[in-house]
């Protein structure tokens, strides 16, 4: 494997898995894309070593990684963004976990396999272990859907205000058409081979 070639790592989002339709889209767009699936219904710790080995694997065989993530993911895209100085594109990104998830505490389904679980108080404060930094060697790009309908985006705009590269659209939380940000995803890449 060529070590200067763009390789790509999408992290998805709460009650979503490795059957995600953004996985599957943003790799049918890029080809080489890693999926970075991890169990959500664990404590924040759990979850995060577990993207970690994932991503070390990848990162060992490719540094020119570039990260993608949404929702949940996002905010995990964001954290190993900046503690291994990767570029990233996140849409619509959980910026404070243990307060913006609040309001799915108790009975849950996942979107694929239908699952029901519960997500307790205990594993909503979980996150608190992993605040955010807006510290990054690469400027984070986010993607904000002004019509979100699950995660505020001005709580997103305030904690990235003039620390991202933000770009506003009327989207809802969903991303239908990943096409729109091809571009994007390219540019992120090529900010990181460039080095």
């Amino acid at each position: 494997m060529d070590k200067n070639a763009p390789a790509f790592a999408y992290i998805h989002g709460f009650n979503s898995d490795k059957n995600s339709r953004s996985y599957q889209d943003v790799k049918a767009l890029l080809g080489n894309v890693h999926d970075f699936y991890y169990n959500y219904r664990q404590e924040a710790k759990f979850a995060y070593q577990e993207i970690e080995e994932k991503l070390l694997s990848v990162y060992q065989k490719n540094p020119h990684l570039t990260l993608i993530g949404s929702s949940l993911g996002g905010f995990f895209t964001l954290n190993f963004a900046g503690k291994y100085a990767l570029p990233c594109v996140v849409f619509n990104p959980v910026t404070f976990p243990h307060e913006q998830l609040a309001p799915f505490t108790g009975k849950n389904y996942n979107f694929y396999t239908h699952e029901e679980w519960d997500f307790t108080p205990e594993l909503l404060l979980s996150y608190k272990e992993f605040p955010l930094s807006t510290k990054m060697k690469f400027t984070p790009t986010i993607v904000l859907g002004t019509n979100d309908e699950v995660i505020s985006p001005n709580v997103t705009l305030t904690f990235w205000k003039n620390k991202a590269n933000i770009l506003l659209t009327t989207n809802e939380h969903s991303i239908n058409n990943y096409k729109d940000y091809v571009t994007l995803f390219l540019q992120a890449s090529r900010s990181n081979t460039n080095q």
